[in-house]
């Protein structure tokens, strides 16, 4: 008897603490999610998402199309998806456009587009289109009774009285395949298509013109207002232009594409058929993973509002991100540090990052003794760096799962290395470079080394080169001092070297010793005098001129 009125106690509190979830203006209903930020499970319906509408205002609408298992709507205060009546069912339905809480415009691919009204109790086939195929109904950012229609057998369409009528448009699209449509600035406006590439309009769509676009079929184009950057998709390709599609550059492809989206913030994500949803970063120049663990590994559609991200899934999961809040971004969500030898260290690095607004938040859990985490609590954007020394382990495989707890959600990396026998240390740096070659793997520096002009020497990252000797790495900012430290090996002994910034005169085992060039300071990295500090170490330095490249060569 007691334990039944628990259990009425506890739902009770449930349902009270879902009856006030109202994030960004859209009620949250009951979902499947470990987690109260972040990436966040709404629902899981019965079949594949295929296109999401999304409104906000006084009475927020949710309205989600699945494969031929019914359109889902959820609006006002409610928390719960009600299915509708199953006239659409077995369409195949691409495109949802909410333009008011009781009237939506359903686009299908073979069965043309549908006015929609009284919260899916009306449906109504618009036959002012002349065209069955819909790809996409976007509304018109600079008109609120305009949208355009990309449709796959008359091209593009435009209506001025919110889609009850519609005229074909686009001079000078050459395909009558277009896939997307999106308003850049001001006049300017892109389009995109399966045979074609992508054609841009400077004239407020008078007239287009193809772009170089390196992709021919676009099925997806994003654009980010904050850098001005388009951003264009489709198949497994991805490419960008800064400058109205003069000029294009192709990303690395992140797998099957399958939609796009620029976040508010800038950040540009993208939907993908093998790793669900991964996001830009400019500075590594790769596809990062985010949302691990939120139940699409298989990404169909998104779209976003200026508080809310959706995400459909193949599996039919819906997810929300709402943008006002903290979500935190952990990438690359998977750390490989190789092969180490016993005697040898390895580092690599990971960064924390805020999709949302407000402030994110961190710490690290789970850590292994034999794996040092810098740092492991912070708040904000940061950069983690995981260390692990060869000489504390056995010889053989390792694998650990780190957490990353956060106020925007939780994410894990995974941590994985192999230990293996003693070996000799032979490092290639080239000046100007950011790739070195350490013991036969790669390894990218934070920062590339460089000739210092005054004496002739070549300058390398502090940090890097003596961690791949082994070294403990130690900065006192108060006395702008480095200290390099190894425990010794069976060829040479401990050692404590210590180097300040701006002075060519440092200790070694507590003897005073004079550098060719002092240790400075570059955007933020330290750099030290390469030979120097080789030698140091007991290592030989080979310098070849012509490929301005150094081999250190180093037994532990």
């Amino acid at each position: 008897m007691r334990r039944s009125c628990t259990c009425r106690i506890l739902r009770l509190v449930a349902f009270l603490t879902i009856c006030t979830m109202i994030v960004a203006g859209i009620a949250a209903p009951v979902a499947s999610a470990q987690s109260s930020a972040g990436f966040i499970t709404l629902k899981t319906f019965p079949a594949a998402v295929t296109a999401i509408g999304m409104l906000g205002g006084a009475t927020p609408t949710v309205v989600v199309a699945t494969q031929n298992a019914g359109i889902y709507s959820m609006s006002g205060t409610s928390t719960v998806f009600r299915k509708l009546p199953a006239q659409l069912d077995l369409m195949r339905i691409t495109s949802v456009a909410v333009l008011e809480p009781d009237r939506w415009l359903i686009g299908t691919d073979g069965d043309g587009l549908w006015l929609v009204k009284g919260e899916g109790t009306s449906f109504d086939h618009v036959t002012t289109l002349g065209c069955t195929r819909v790809a996409r109904v976007v509304q018109d950012l600079r008109d609120p009774d305009a949208l355009f229609i990309a449709s796959l057998c008359t091209g593009l369409n435009y209506s001025t009285d919110r889609g009850v009528t519609w005229m074909s448009v686009g001079e000078g699209i050459a395909s009558s395949l277009v896939t997307d449509v999106m308003r850049m600035d001001g006049d300017r406006i892109a389009v995109s298509s399966q045979d074609a590439g992508v054609f841009v309009s400077a004239n407020n769509g008078t007239s287009y013109a193809r772009t170089p676009c390196p992709l021919v079929n676009v099925s997806s184009l994003a654009w980010d207002t904050t850098t001005r950057t388009l951003f264009a998709a489709g198949g497994s390709g991805v490419a960008m232009t800064t400058d109205a599609g003069a000029h294009w550059a192709n990303l690395p492809s992140p797998g099957t594409v399958t939609s796009l989206v620029v976040l508010p913030a800038g950040t540009v994500l993208v939907g993908t058929a093998e790793r669900g949803v991964l996001r830009w970063n400019s500075s590594a120049k790769a596809w990062w993973d985010v949302a691990q663990g939120a139940g699409v590994t298989s990404a169909l559609t998104m779209t976003c509002s200026a508080t809310t991200l959706l995400v459909g899934g193949t599996t039919g999961a819906l997810v929300r991100v709402d943008l006002s809040a903290p979500v935190a971004a952990v990438g690359p969500a998977a750390l490989d540090l190789g092969s180490i030898p016993v005697n040898q260290a390895r580092s690599a690095t990971f960064a924390i990052t805020n999709l949302g607004a407000g402030a994110l938040d961190w710490s690290l859990e789970n850590v292994p003794g034999y794996v040092t985490v810098t740092p492991q609590t912070g708040t904000g954007n940061g950069a983690v760096t995981v260390r692990v020394e060869g000489d504390s382990l056995s010889k053989g495989p390792y694998q650990s799962l780190l957490k990353v707890v956060t106020n925007g959600g939780d994410q894990v990396v995974t941590l994985r290395f192999n230990i293996a026998a003693a070996a000799s240390v032979r490092i290639v740096l080239t000046v100007g470079k950011l790739v070195a070659m350490v013991g036969g793997g790669t390894v990218m520096l934070d920062a590339a080394p460089y000739i210092d002009k005054a004496g002739s020497r070549t300058m390398v990252p502090m940090r890097f080169i003596g961690e791949a000797f082994g070294a403990a790495i130690t900065w006192d900012a108060s006395t702008c001092r480095v200290l390099v430290e190894t425990k010794g090996t069976p060829n040479h002994g401990p050692l404590l070297m210590i180097m300040t910034i701006g002075s060519s005169r440092a200790t070694m085992n507590g003897k005073t010793v004079t550098l060719d060039v002092a240790p400075a300071i570059v955007a933020g990295r330290t750099f030290v005098p390469l030979r120097f500090v080789a030698e140091a170490f007991g290592a030989d330095v080979a310098w070849n001129a012509a490929t301005r490249t150094a081999t250190i060569q180093f037994m532990p």
